[in-house]
C-alpha cells in the first residue's frame, strides 16, 4: 500500500503588507493634485482641439465666469466685475515669489458667455496686471481621434 503524504498549504505571511499599503498611499498623496477651489457658478466649458496643460499649476489662479449671471468666482470667492481686481491681488498675495512671477489666470467661462462679459473680464485682468490669461477646455475626443 502506498502511503501518501498530506499536504498543507503554508500560512500566508502578512508581515510586509502595512509597507505595501503605505508605499501605496505615499505614491498617491504624491501623484494627486488637489484641488483649491470648486465652481460656484454653472459651467458647460467649451470643447477643443488643440490643447496644452500649463507648465506650473501652482501658479494659476482659476476664475470661473457662467453665462447667466454677471458674478464672477476668483479662486472661492464671488466677486462682481468690479472685485477682480481686488480679488487677484488677494489671490496674488497667497502664492509664492517665484509664482507671483509666473501666476497665470485661468478662465473658465460657460460656452454660452456672451461676449461682452468675456471682454469685460479682460479689461479687469488688464487693470489688475494679471496678463498671462489661459482658456479652459475640454478636449473634443471625436475630432482628436479621427471620427
Amino acid at each position: 500500500m502506498i502511503k501518501r503524504r498530506k499536504h498543507t498549504v503554508p500560512s500566508l505571511n502578512m508581515a510586509s503588507m502595512p509597507d505595501l499599503i503605505f508605499t501605496v498611499l505615499f505614491f498617491f498623496m504624491i501623484a494627486s493634485h488637489m484641488r483649491n477651489s470648486s465652481p460656484m457658478v454653472s459651467l458647460q466649458t467649451p470643447v477643443g482641439t488643440q490643447l496644452a496643460q500649463p507648465d506650473r499649476k501652482s501658479a494659476l489662479v482659476y476664475l470661473y465666469v457662467g453665462s447667466d449671471s454677471r458674478q464672477v468666482q476668483v479662486g472661492n470667492r464671488m466677486v462682481g466685475l468690479q472685485g477682480i481686481h481686488a480679488a487677484i491681488q488677494a489671490e496674488r498675495q497667497n502664492l509664492s515669489s517665484e509664482d507671483r512671477r509666473l501666476m497665470t489666470v485661468c478662465l473658465k467661462a460657460d460656452r454660452q458667455t456672451p461676449m461682452w462679459l468675456i471682454s469685460d473680464v479682460k479689461q479687469a485682468l488688464r487693470e489688475a496686471n494679471a496678463t498671462r490669461i489661459i482658456y479652459a477646455a475640454k478636449e473634443n475626443k471625436s475630432v482628436v481621434n479621427g471620427q
